[in-house]
């Protein structure tokens, strides 16, 4: 690649990036995508696609993509086990930490971290363990709803005798095997999505009171011993991957062409499922340039790793970018952005209209946003992922909360469409959730569409 086609922006940590250069690492080297041979494509760039061809047929053949190819009753079993093994972990959980003797009156999520001894932001986990219990089993009782509500213990207030609580935890134990006997039949990548849950409920306490900053050094790629752990919970697991394939048929499907550029882009999923969709039908030539941006070091020069070899004529730049820190302030050139694309990343920007008008601000006449995230059905209910992910402060509490966002991270298709209008986007959500729901129950996924409004 000639030089002049990319340029590096890591001087946030110039000593880090040096070391990192001259190992020449990243993703540790036997998690390098292993299902997919190691290939170097060629980009051809005869002429731009036209917006007709762009966009024929959608959205409503995106919802049949989905339908078809996306959400395969593979994977809707996969969720559905996921679920099951998410509540027994969290009742695990209950256990260990005595939360039946604590809830002997009601109690908010704040009032039990408290007695817990756990960091002052841990009544965000603790409220979200204690809701998502309420709400799916009957070990916990709710009282209100939303971030208000109060909880006390459920089934008798006596509690179990020894025996029923040890025939209770053999029964429950089974269960969890079970449920990972059926991953495994469903496919051998399945199982990392309850990796992550059970790393999760293994570390509970250590994260929220011993060492608070144990899940931040995990997932700003800080931590070595579990690196492996974390790519496999964000790129090997079929339930989270489906991010990553979603957003880049969409992109296929709504974007036309020019600068991309992409936020927050971690390991490397969405610009992986980008280029191999767009390399499929030969369309990487839609890219002028690919703008990839990221809090870590060392996940930007893992991914840059992967790109070069494999697309070696991409047009890349490689940017430090907090989305912490206002958008605006960032050394993001500014011209001709036309898509401005994350996979699971624009939730945790701190002030999410701010950041969203600033997205606005960057890109061309006619640009859009277009985020593969997660969402919240019920707006108030922890996802399975988020056991683990709860443990982390950054998490936790990076986010400005509001009215039309009550909660930390994940927002409801609702508050996305809120948000988009009031930065000046037209929203669009792909694929229609409602209809899609006869279909999938307990979709959790969608492509957050922002189309710019004005100049």
């Amino acid at each position: 690649m000639d030089a002049s086609e990319e340029t590096l922006d890591l001087d946030r940590n110039d000593r880090e990036f040096d070391s990192l250069a001259e190992a020449d690492n990243g993703i540790p080297s036997d998690h390098d995508e292993p299902s997919v041979p190691h290939r170097r494509v060629r980009i051809r760039r005869p002429r731009r696609a036209t917006a007709a061809a762009a966009r024929a047929g959608a959205p409503s053949a995106f919802d049949q993509w989905c339908r078809t190819s996306l959400y395969t009753p593979t994977v809707i079993e996969a969720t559905a086990l996921l679920e099951e093994y998410c509540d027994l972990q969290l009742q695990a959980v209950y256990r260990t930490l005595g939360l039946h003797d604590i809830l002997d009156g009601w109690s908010t999520g704040a009032d039990v971290a408290d007695r817990l001894g756990f960091v002052p932001s841990a009544d965000i986990t603790m409220h979200g363990l204690l809701y998502r219990l309420a709400r799916r089993t009957s070990v916990v009782t709710m009282r209100g709803g939303g971030l208000s509500a109060t909880f006390s213990r459920g089934q008798a207030s006596t509690g179990p005798t020894q025996r029923q609580a040890q025939r209770q935890v053999q029964r429950q134990a089974k269960r969890l095997a079970e449920i990972r006997a059926a991953l495994t039949a469903l496919g051998p990548d399945f199982p990392a999505s309850i990796d992550f849950l059970d790393f999760g409920v293994d570390k509970y306490q250590t994260a929220l009171r011993d060492d608070p900053d144990f899940m931040d050094r995990l997932l700003s790629g800080r931590d070595d011993e579990f690196a492996p752990l974390w790519w496999d919970a964000t790129n090997r697991d079929p339930l989270q991957d489906l991010h990553g394939r979603m957003g880049a048929e969409a992109i296929a499907a709504r974007w036309t062409s020019g600068r991309i550029l992409e936020i927050g882009g971690g390991t490397g999923n969405g610009i992986r499922h980008l280029l191999r969709r767009l390399a499929a039908t030969d369309e990487l030539h839609r890219i002028e340039r690919y703008i990839f941006t990221d809090i870590s070091t060392r996940f930007i020069m893992g991914t840059r790793k992967e790109i070069r070899r494999d697309y070696p004529d991409l047009k890349a730049d490689w940017k430090f970018l907090d989305l912490y820190r206002p958008l605006r302030e960032s050394r993001i050139p500014t011209e001709d952005i036309s898509l401005i694309y994350a996979v699971n990343a624009a939730h945790v920007a701190k002030d999410i209209v701010a950041f969203l008008r600033d997205c606005h601000g960057l890109l061309a006449p006619g640009g859009m946003v277009m985020f593969a995230e997660r969402v919240r059905i019920d707006p108030f209910e922890m996802a399975p992922r988020e056991l683990p992910l709860n443990l982390s402060i950054y998490h936790r509490t990076a986010t400005t909360r509001s009215a039309h966002r009550p909660m930390h991270t994940y927002l409801s298709p609702e508050h996305w469409c809120t948000v988009l209008k009031m930065a000046g986007f037209r929203p669009e959500i792909l694929p229609n959730l409602p209809g899609m729901a006869e279909h999938f129950e307990q979709q959790y996924a969608a492509v957050i569409v922002g189309h710019k409004i004005g100049s």
